[in-house]
């Protein structure tokens, strides 16, 4: 144990370095992040005994609910929770970019540094996600197929566990979410065919691949018994396949060159140029180690369309920025040793690693200042059930007890028909299918025109809140739903920046 600590216990430190720092970020953010809300009402809806798709509507496959859900149920029903679970995968997922580049043999204080401004990039949108997750188990792959090309250049050598056990990798990202995951699985069975040198290794890869084809198999049979058990397969299969036509959101890829971050336009511009001239490269150079690399790296490509805005366009192109920092490192590398005087070598080396080092320490104290706001921060201290050591504004905890008083003062049922619907329904352990999670898209195969049928047969005294029109609604809010409502329905009141409508009877005999 001693020799093994001695031997990694630099790895150990920057592991214990990456969780200070990302807590730094996670924890003192107030509550506004939707897609940290809607992970957690998933995980939270699991957590209180409900089943995904038949109970709520979601479009991704399940399998970060069910874990977040499973220690909800142990460590207790809080976003808090959500949030140390975010700290520790978002760390995992720094930690083996760090690890890849070491194996691909880039200087450790280069690595870290490199880790460190991929973290920057990133830092503002940093949460518990579903896409985070499958990233982390794409480089996972990615680190396992390094490590084994490194051992042995012929892929077609290995043992059959290897193949199978990449093959529940890919499946699990599957699960984690069925677009991305798809194409990460078909990369992991079709890829090596672009190794092949000769027939007697089609023999072999064609053996290979049933492992995968097995290993990608079990995770996803075991997906459709559970939904089977559950009587749930008609409506995993309403929302995540016959809802997509529904899905009409969508932000083109030239709003990225148009984006106000520099660092996003920059990349938008550069990276289409890298991928392709890194391809060519890797094609010219016959680079295996870097070749299943690129190729999950497409896969991963695919998180970033139809949706191109910033979060999306970063967690696609992770696998790109580290292949990035893995040739910067060696042009970096190729311009040092060109450098005639070798003292002048050394000192820019030696200088170069002190002047990191020295910024990266200086980051990791800086770190501790909203780590320690955080702890003396009295925002977070209030009583709205599950946001419980979670800031929330002024302005959002009034918005909150405003709109949760008035809910709970109606005899009738009370819908929010807004994207923000989950931030006032959690507090108040409230759940209405479709509605908690009120986008284009997620609403399952009968889309808006389903929820206008829906609220035909509403109760009379039933209320709507709609957000009024002097408050701009979230770009992913069904509008023929909206409008329906204020052409159809009686608007009588207002509560905070909600409009209310009710069915009454002469208006539900007119639907």
């Amino acid at each position: 144990m001693k020799i093994w600590i001695k031997q990694y216990y630099k790895d150990i430190l920057f592991f214990i370095a990456l969780i200070i720092v990302i807590s730094s970020v996670i924890l003192p953010k107030s509550l506004n992040d939707l897609d940290e809300i809607w992970n957690y009402s998933f995980a939270k809806n699991i957590a209180d005994n409900l089943v995904p798709y038949k109970d709520f509507n979601m479009v991704p496959t399940p399998l970060l609910p069910l874990i977040c859900g499973f220690f909800l149920k142990i460590l207790g029903d809080e976003l808090i929770v959500m949030r140390l679970l975010a700290i520790l995968l978002i760390s995992f997922l720094f930690f083996i970019s760090y690890l890849i580049l070491k194996k691909l043999k880039v200087n450790q204080v280069f690595a870290i540094l490199a880790s460190f401004f991929i973290f920057l990039l990133l830092k503002d949108y940093i949460c518990i996600d579903y896409n985070f997750a499958l990233l982390c188990v794409t480089l996972l792959i990615i680190y396992i197929e390094i490590i084994y090309f490194q051992k042995n250049n012929n892929y077609f050598e290995r043992s059959k566990w290897f193949y199978f056990w990449i093959g529940i990798l890919s499946g699990i990202c599957i699960l984690f979410k069925q677009t991305t995951g798809i194409f990460v699985s078909l990369v992991t069975v079709f890829y090596p065919i672009l190794l092949l040198n000769n027939k007697s290794e089609l023999k072999k890869y064609l053996k290979t691949s049933l492992f995968k084809i097995l290993g990608i198999a079990i995770p996803v049979i075991l997906l459709f018994i559970y939904l089977l058990l559950n009587n749930a397969l008609y409506d995993f299969i309403d929302y995540t396949i016959l809802g997509i036509k529904t899905f009409t959101n969508s932000i083109p890829y030239t709003s990225l060159i148009e984006s106000s971050n520099i660092a996003i336009k920059l990349l938008s511009i550069f990276m289409p140029i890298f991928i392709l001239v890194i391809g060519i490269y890797i094609l010219i150079k016959k680079e295996r180690t870097l070749f299943n690399f690129y190729c999950y790296g497409i896969a991963s490509l695919v998180v970033a369309f139809p949706i191109s805005d910033n979060i999306h366009f970063l967690i696609g192109v992770f696998p790109f920025i580290i292949l990035l920092s893995y040739f910067s490192f060696i042009i970096l590398k190729f311009i040092l040793s060109k450098l005639q005087n070798k003292k002048v070598y050394y000192f820019i080396k030696e200088m170069s690693k002190c002047t990191v080092l020295l910024f990266l320490v200086y980051y990791l104290i800086y770190s501790f200042t909203p780590i320690a706001s955080y702890f003396s921060d009295t925002s977070k201290y209030h009583s709205i059930e599950h946001y419980k050591l979670i800031p929330i504004s002024e302005s959002l905890l009034n918005k909150i007890n405003t709109i949760d008083d008035y809910i709970l003062s109606q005899n009738n049922k009370v819908y929010i028909l807004d994207a923000e619907a989950s931030i006032y329904m959690i507090s108040i352990n409230q759940y209405n299918k479709n509605y908690n999670l009120f986008n284009r898209g997620n609403l399952g195969s009968k889309g808006e025109l389903g929820i206008i049928e829906e609220i035909k047969n509403f109760e009379p005294g039933t209320k709507l809140l709609i957000r009024n029109n002097n408050y701009s609604k979230n770009w992913q809010t069904p509008m023929d739903v909206i409008n329906y409502i204020e052409s159809n329905l009686t608007k009588v009141d207002e509560v905070s920046i909600f409009d209310v409508y009710e069915i009454n009877n002469s208006i539900s005999s007119d639907l």
